[in-house]
């Protein structure tokens, strides 16, 4: 279901601002990672739903991503050695306490002051997950709007960070999977819960650089999991 929008541009209208969110991120040492989960964190101090909390769970192997957030208003949240991308997803979302929980990778950030405010509007008592439309910036070039919708063969839904869920929801990332984690946590969400709740507007940006995780993926693994897509 498409959720459509009636806002004034300073901020969104019929919000329920009961309603907790947690912003769930996922962090590890890549490259220029202080860029990056700055850009992320400034774009969640600007939001004008302020109902939330910022929940980071740090794969690093030390303590240097800790340190240096010591002057933000985040919870934090250290794995007892690194788990890998699944599992550090997973441990954001576990830690929230929110009503919803929303994924942002630290290389993403969201779109405008209203992009918070906009999902807790869209998100209904019927509907279990939300998906957002993105669009992408590699080195300041803006490029590739995406707007979503469920496919069960290829992922048009994209980067987890375009997804809500509400705490009630158990799925999680499967820890086997480093390539189509997302599309199988799509299709599992699908065949429990049906189709999502569709925001087709640039909610989230996604930072697309050389040290995202998806460009460290061996070929081979790529490969050998997209095989697997038709069983799932």
């Amino acid at each position: 279901m498409v959720c459509g929008r009636d806002r004034k541009d300073e901020m969104s209208e019929g919000v329920d601002w009961r309603m907790k969110v947690s912003i769930c991120i996922p962090v590890y040492q890549m490259d220029d990672w202080q860029f990056f989960l700055n850009r992320n964190l400034v774009s969640i101090l600007n939001q004008n739903f302020k109902d939330y909390e910022i929940v980071v769970s740090d794969d690093s192997k030390d303590d240097m991503i800790k340190d240096w957030l010591k002057d933000y208003p985040v919870k934090y949240f250290k794995n007892e050695g690194q788990k890998g991308n699944a599992s550090n997803r997973n441990n954001a979302f576990n830690c929230g306490t929110g009503d919803l929980l929303k994924m942002l990778d630290e290389d993403d950030y969201f779109a405008s002051g209203n992009s918070l405010a906009d999902i807790v509007k869209c998100f209904t008592s019927s509907f279990n997950w939300l998906i957002t439309g993105c669009i992408h910036n590699a080195n300041g070039q803006i490029f590739n709007k995406h707007i979503p919708y469920y496919s069960s063969s290829e992922n048009t839904i994209g980067s987890p960070s375009v997804l809500t869920i509400r705490k009630e929801v158990m799925e999680r990332f499967n820890n086997s999977f480093v390539w189509i984690l997302d599309l199988d946590l799509y299709r599992r969400l699908f065949k429990k819960y049906g189709l999502p709740k569709i925001l087709p507007y640039v909610n989230v940006v996604i930072g697309i650089h050389k040290g995202q995780a998806t460009n460290l993926i061996d070929d081979n693994k790529k490969n050998y999991e997209q095989q697997l897509i038709p069983f799932l």
